[in-house]
Parts: structure tokens; C-alpha cells; sequence
């Protein structure tokens, strides 16, 4: 029985943009303490313009008594960007619809177009953006 390699071939290109997003509110909203910063958190997202790796600040409240101090507070313009489970932007997945359902072009052609772009990209994960 022969097994399919489902792994990448090559490594994933390189980020080429490096973006720091901060929530706005620094300040509980309940207690009106400053929110401390808990952890960074990191995420690879492709977009248009290549592969962007953003850096997300999170913060939470640091007074113990506080019924908001186990929520933590995420910046707000990450939702700009992508999906919250999605490895692609938005203006990818626009891109996709729009090559789907205007142009009416099938997945391999939509993923030939991508990848004339310079968007490394699986032909699947095409098909999952629709």
C-alpha cells in the first residue's frame, strides 16, 4: 500500500513583512487597572503581498479580584487580516472568489493564477478558500 506524502515538498518562503499588533484598551474595562502583557503570540498569514508574520500582543488584566483578570484581550486589528483560524488574508480569499465567481475559472486554473502571482500556495488549500 503506497502512502501519499501530504507534507510539504520545500519550506515555507520566508515572511517578507514583520507587523507588532497591540490591543488598543491597555486598561481594564471593569476594574480600570492597567492590563498587563501575558505573552506574545505568532502567526504566519499569506497574503498578496507574500507571507506576512505578525506578532500579537496579549494582554489581561493583572488584579486577581478582577472577574475579567483570566480573559485575555487581543489586538483588534487582527481580525483585519484573516480568519481566525485561516492561514490565508482576506484579500486572498477575495481574490479567490472573485476568480471563482466573476471569472468562472475551475481550481486548477484559479491556482495556476496564484501561483503566477508568486503566492506559493497548495492546489487544495485553493479549493478550501471557496
Amino acid at each position: 500500500m503506497e502512502q501519499t506524502r501530504l507534507s510539504r515538498r520545500e519550506p515555507r518562503p520566508q515572511a517578507t513583512q514583520y507587523h507588532r499588533l497591540e490591543p488598543q484598551r491597555t486598561t481594564c474595562i471593569e476594574c480600570k487597572q492597567p492590563m498587563w502583557v501575558v505573552y506574545h503570540a505568532h502567526r504566519s498569514i499569506t497574503t498578496l503581498h507574500g507571507l506576512c508574520q505578525l506578532t500579537l500582543v496579549v494582554r489581561r488584566c493583572g488584579k486577581g479580584s478582577c472577574g475579567r483578570s483570566r480573559q485575555a484581550s487581543r489586538a483588534e486589528e487582527e481580525g483585519r487580516w484573516a480568519l481566525p483560524p485561516g492561514e490565508c488574508g482576506l484579500d486572498l480569499i477575495a481574490l479567490v472568489g472573485t476568480l471563482r465567481y466573476r471569472e468562472h475559472r475551475s481550481v486548477p486554473k484559479m491556482h495556476q493564477a496564484l501561483l503566477a502571482r508568486g503566492i506559493s500556495i497548495a492546489q487544495r488549500s485553493v479549493t478550501h478558500l471557496m
